[in-house]
This record gives structure tokens, C-alpha cells and sequence, in this order.
């Protein structure tokens, strides 16, 4: 194979695994996935920070719902609504909704798992 052959190819690979996202860890994507959902949809009442409005719109950082160790209640709770807060379910795609909760639950000080499209169904 002449240089320019091979210089060639290896854009080529080079240009598909960029394309294809190969190499980017699937959990870091979902956390910033997550991050511009959070803003779009959930700062507004909870705001950036996570602290939310006392006795209006509970505090996300280092909530206690949020960071056990099973991610079903706060994922049934950004599914079906609780209060004043809205259900999510049909309103944004599963993986969304996975990328919000993994947000959430591993922003500020929180370190709860992450969760995934699966966990959501």
C-alpha cells in the first residue's frame, strides 16, 4: 500500500469511530445527557443548584429519596409525578428519563448509582 493509501484508510477509521462515538464511556454521556435534561425540564422548580424551594419544591442535593441504594422510588416518582411535580412518563423518551434520574442522582453531593433505559420500563 502506497502512503497516501494508507494515510487515507486511517482518516477513513479515524472519521467512522468519531462518528460512531467508539471509545466514550456510555455513563459519562448519560450524566450529561441527563445535565441538559435537568435544566431544561427540572430547574426551573428544583433550580441549577439542586436546593430547590423550601416547602414548595423539595431540595434533590443529598435527599435522602435520591441517593438510596434502589433507584425505584425516584424513578417512580419522576415517571408518575408526586405533588405539585409533573409525570415525565410519556412526555420524555426512556433514555431521558434514565439520563435525568443518573443526573440527578450522582450531581452535587450525591453518589447514587446511575440508571439505565432498562430500569425505567
Amino acid at each position: 500500500m502506497n502512503p497516501v493509501g494508507g494515510l487515507r484508510a486511517a482518516a477513513v477509521v479515524a472519521l467512522a469511530l468519531a462518528v460512531a462515538g467508539c471509545g466514550q464511556d456510555p455513563r459519562q454521556e448519560r450524566i450529561a445527557l441527563g445535565k441538559e435534561v435537568y435544566t431544561r425540564e427540572c430547574s426551573r422548580c428544583h433550580l441549577i443548584s439542586g436546593k430547590g424551594y423550601p416547602g414548595v419544591y423539595p431540595n434533590l442535593d443529598r435527599n435522602p429519596i435520591v441517593r438510596l441504594d434502589s433507584p425505584e422510588v425516584v424513578t417512580d416518582i419522576v415517571l408518575r409525578g408526586r405533588e405539585s411535580m409533573p409525570a415525565f412518563e410519556g412526555e420524555l423518551p426512556e433514555q431521558k428519563i434514565a439520563a435525568v434520574i443518573t443526573y440527578i442522582r450522582q450531581a452535587w453531593h450525591n453518589d447514587a448509582s446511575g440508571v439505565t433505559p432498562a430500569q425505567v420500563k
